[in-house]
């Protein structure tokens, strides 16, 4: 994770780089340039002292040639020189020396100084002449009648003396430094002033703040700043138009995207959802942003520039699917919804065949005795027969007729609901007992509801609800007795009407109340019935803003009805 650094140290940024860059290079070029001067000098240095003992042996050389007493005369000769001198004869054994005089007569030993000097050049060496001291710079001088004159001064003399020049060096490097960091600053300052103002007004713009003022110190600094400056606030005002345009298609789009019923997606070229409208999202599963894999080969086909429409399941939903290609790989796929249409297409079919099938037997009934009796020779009692299951039939066919029209009907629900006004529920279910056993005087029918008991709903309705339970209890319920019971439930009122026959067989409880649906087929016909009655019921109830549904008694069957309760006076 990143941190966020304090608005001072990132507008100085470019300030502290530039003059971090002016030190490094200054360091650079200086300590090479140190380096290289302490190196020259510490060269010359050598150098000079190489010249000054050369001639300073050869000096000696001269001296000693006419001298008797070389044991007096080298001490003088060294103090005169500042270095130690040995006097080294032809034969290899230490004449005189200026420090130890006590080696004399002694040989000079494998002293490669010596031997260089030996053969007519300068001999040089560093190394210890005595235990206990520093090392020794020799430099060895051939001279007169093969003698050698060497010449000592003390290693750490030498290294003093650099030591000394190079601490100048630092003293003057380190004021140089000084002054070049003054100058840096200076110069750098200059220079990132204007550009720092420009910052923060590009600082301003990055956070959409488009109503800014120009930056005036770069604006003043003139040249190239200058121009830039007034080129960036012509910029901000460009950006401003543009971002505002954008803003309002984005916005409209993102609308009109949204609202669309069809589900949309945007695929990209690795097969992800990079986009979705709200349609689309149900029909994605759990992951909204990995395309389904039966809508893969669609994506494919598409991006193959092939025709990419197909119909298929997705979530349990039928969609109609529709893919088409984009730019750089992507692919736009739309989704239609047609479970309700595929659902309504079956009702309708299987409406329409039940409806061919009960309206059949009835009117083929009706069309052969009708031929019959345009045929003549029939007697009269076997015409009054043949009119009578005539006028049967039409009235069955007028029955269903009539049911399929309180159907339609019934399709105004809001406005039924609307109307709704207190009932007495004993009133109704009294007509219906009555009614019933007008039809089927041996019905036994117990009812037991509160007087008082009243139910919000249309009389109408009621009627015809309670009529329908009371009829098919009655007619399918084995000759059992029919029991219609009523009573309070929190805020509702729920009917039971039940009775002991052989009752719903498990897995039919709720298609019972779908249109022409039957149990036993064949019992039903026998009995009369359209399969329309309990779905009048239930779109009865739920006209009224109620709810309906069967339970299973032990034996038979009971439906409840369960509408909102009258307000007591």
């Amino acid at each position: 994770m990143r941190s966020k650094l304090p608005s001072f140290l990132v507008r100085s940024s470019l300030r502290n780089r530039l003059l971090l860059t002016f030190l490094v290079l200054v360091l650079v070029v200086g300590g090479l340039t140190l380096w290289e001067i302490e190196r020259t000098l510490a060269a010359d240095l050598i150098a000079a002292l190489d010249n000054r003992l050369t001639a300073q042996g050869r000096e000696v050389a001269s001296w000693i040639s006419q001298a008797r007493h070389l044991d007096q005369l080298t001490p003088k000769l060294a103090a005169t020189t500042g270095a130690r001198i040995t006097i080294i004869g032809a034969d290899g054994l230490i004449e005189s020396d200026s420090v130890e005089p006590s080696t004399a007569n002694r040989p000079i030993g494998q002293a490669w100084e010596v031997q260089e000097a030996r053969r007519g050049i300068v001999g040089k060496g560093i190394r210890v002449l005595r235990d206990g001291d520093d090392d020794q710079y020799l430099v060895a001088v051939p001279g007169n009648d093969g003698r050698v004159i060497r010449l000592a001064v003390p290693v750490s003399d030498i290294v003093a003396a650099r030591s000394r020049m190079r601490n100048r060096l630092l003293v003057g490097f380190g004021l140089g430094f000084l002054g070049a960091l003054l100058l840096s600053w200076i110069f750098v300052r200059a220079i990132t002033r204007p550009i720092q103002s420009m910052t923060r007004t590009a600082e301003k713009l990055a956070t959409g703040d488009y109503d800014v003022a120009a930056p005036t110190e770069a604006a003043a600094a003139g040249g190239e700043l200058g121009v830039l400056a007034r080129a960036m606030m012509h910029m901000a005002g460009e950006v401003k138009a543009r971002v505002g345009e954008l803003t309002e298609q984005r916005d409209l789009l993102s609308v009109v995207f949204g609202r669309l019923v069809e589900g949309v997606l945007v695929v990209d070229p690795q097969n992800a959802v990079a986009l979705a409208n709200e349609a689309a999202r149900p029909l994605l599963g759990d992951n909204e942003k990995q395309l389904p894999a039966r809508l893969a080969p669609l994506v494919d086909k598409a991006r193959e520039g092939e025709g990419a429409d197909e119909e298929l399941e997705l979530v349990g939903r039928t969609v109609r699917a529709s893919a088409r290609p984009l730019e750089h790989g992507s692919v736009i796929v739309v989704l239609y919804d047609v479970t309700r249409l595929r659902a309504l297409e079956g009702v309708r079919r299987e409406f329409l065949s039940n409806a061919a099938h009960e309206l059949r037997t009835p009117v083929t009934s009706i069309s052969g005795y009708a031929e019959t009796l345009l045929g003549g020779g029939v007697d009269a009692d076997t015409s009054k027969e043949f009119l009578t299951t005539i006028h049967r039939n039409a009235q069955r066919i007028a029955g269903l007729v009539s049911d399929l029209l309180v159907l339609d009907q019934l399709g105004g629900r809001p406005a039924l609901v609307g109307d709704r006004v207190p009932v007495t529920l004993l009133q109704v279910v009294t007509d219906a007992a009555r009614t019933t056993k007008g039809v089927a005087p041996q019905a036994e029918i117990i009812v037991d509801v509160a007087p008082d008991l009243a139910v919000l709903g249309l009389r109408e309705g009621l009627d015809h609800v309670v009529q329908n339970l009371i009829d098919n209890a009655v007619k399918y319920g084995g000759g059992s007795p029919v029991t219609v019971r009523a009573a309070r439930a929190e805020g509702h009122v729920r009917l039971s009407v039940a009775d002991t026959g052989p009752g719903i067989p498990h897995g039919h409880e709720e298609r019972i109340f779908e249109r022409f649906y039957r149990i036993d087929s064949g019992r039903s016909r026998a009995q009369g019935g359209s399969g329309l009655g309990l779905a009048i019921v239930k779109s009865q109830v739920e006209a009224m803003g109620g709810r309906v549904w069967v339970e299973h008694a032990s034996p038979g069957a009971r439906f409840v009805v369960e509408l909102d309760a009258a307000p007591t006076s």
